[in-house]
């Protein structure tokens, strides 16, 4: 499984690909911003795109459960996170893991930059190495 073997932020049970004994996304809202919640979704946002898909996923704390948009792989080459995490730290105020925030924070709030052979590593670990699809 994915959070076995790369640090994830945002596995939270509630959503479709968070982790059965994660964190509840309900329990981490808060009523207003954090100090760094600026600084720290454009940390999600300009992160290295590992997996593009069209997979609409809906907000999960939104009562008609509206659409984000589509689901993406995000890494900054040591975390993974999903795209509509932005989402849910914009609007909601949703708290992250205080080991991935002091991370994002040691980067000066910049996503440094991921080379083509970490994401290659990091993908054909994901989905499997083509050629052997056979």
């Amino acid at each position: 499984m994915i959070f076995d073997s790369f640090r994830f932020v945002g596995g939270f049970r509630e959503l479709e690909y968070g982790s059965p004994d994660g964190p509840s996304i309900r329990a981490a809202v808060r009523t207003a911003a954090s100090e760094y919640e600026g600084d720290l979704v454009r940390y999600l946002r300009a992160g290295t795109t590992l997996v593009a898909t069209p997979s609409a996923v809906p907000d999960v704390l939104s009562e008609s459960a509206a659409f984000i948009g589509g689901l993406h792989l995000f890494t900054d080459g040591q975390w993974l996170w999903y795209s509509d995490l932005v989402h849910y730290v914009g609007l909601y105020h949703v708290a992250l893991d205080p080991a991935f925030v002091e991370h994002a924070r040691s980067n000066n709030w910049t996503v440094p930059q991921v080379s083509d052979e970490r994401v290659e590593e990091m993908v054909t670990w994901l989905i499997g190495d083509e050629n052997e699809l056979g």
